[in-house]
């Protein structure tokens, strides 16, 4: 006796397990059987197109008239016949993808298959009060910015020739001293180039920060 070949199809399920994924999965969708009128359903469609371009439209604060030029249309008349559905085969399927990139909604929303009507086409005009105030924070922002800027630039320079006054001070007490071998003899002379040390120490303090910061430029300075 010959063994019985096994003439299961490729990806075939046995009769237990058709049984199990029908518990498990349930049982599969009954195919979707269309026995209506088509010219119905074109009136149909044709309603729910010019309904949802409308929609959109609106949603984008558009009028006809900028919309239309915005679409490829010369004047509003054809898009307000569309969007009325005065004329049963007005919508060409060009103006369903200038439509959803425009309004910037999702086709299946123009045919009216879904009502979500988020795309991935342009922003809309509805949310341009978002850029248009965020504009007018950055506006804002940059302006402060810059007056700061414009303070600390002076600030800067106010500093910088502080530094050199007091180097200049630093360097007359110190050629003093060496012209005046009996400068040291003299009452408060202590005094003197202990605040000279502490001044000349003070700007070379700020000399670097400045430096740091690169609120002046190091060209033609001492190091």
């Amino acid at each position: 006796m010959t063994d019985s070949a096994d003439t299961t199809l490729p990806g075939a399920h046995s009769a237990w397990m058709e049984h199990l994924l029908l518990i498990q999965e349930g049982p599969p969708p009954s195919p979707e059987i269309f026995n209506g009128d088509p010219k119905q359903e074109q009136l149909e469609a044709v309603r729910i197109i010019g309904a949802r371009l409308r929609e959109a439209r609106e949603l984008n604060n558009l009028s006809q008239i900028l919309a239309a030029r915005r679409l490829g249309y010369s004047n509003s008349s054809k898009l307000s016949k569309i969007e009325g559905a005065t004329d049963t085969y007005s919508v060409p399927l060009w103006l369903i993808i200038r439509a959803a990139k425009v309004y910037g909604v999702s086709i299946d929303f123009l045919f009216g298959v879904c009502d979500d009507w988020e795309g991935s086409g342009a922003i809309r005009s509805t949310n341009t009060w978002v850029l248009e105030a965020w504009e007018r924070m950055r506006q804002r922002d940059l302006s402060i910015l810059d007056q700061v800027h414009c303070e600390v630039v002076e600030v800067a320079e106010h500093t910088s020739a502080l530094i050199r006054n007091a180097e200049e001070v630093v360097q007359a007490i110190s050629d003093y001293r060496a012209r005046h071998p009996s400068f040291d003899e003299t009452p408060m002379s202590g005094t003197v180039v202990g605040r000279a040390e502490r001044l000349a120490q003070h700007a070379q303090e700020a000399d670097k920060a400045l430096r740091r910061y690169r609120l002046v430029p190091t060209a033609g300075r001492a190091e």
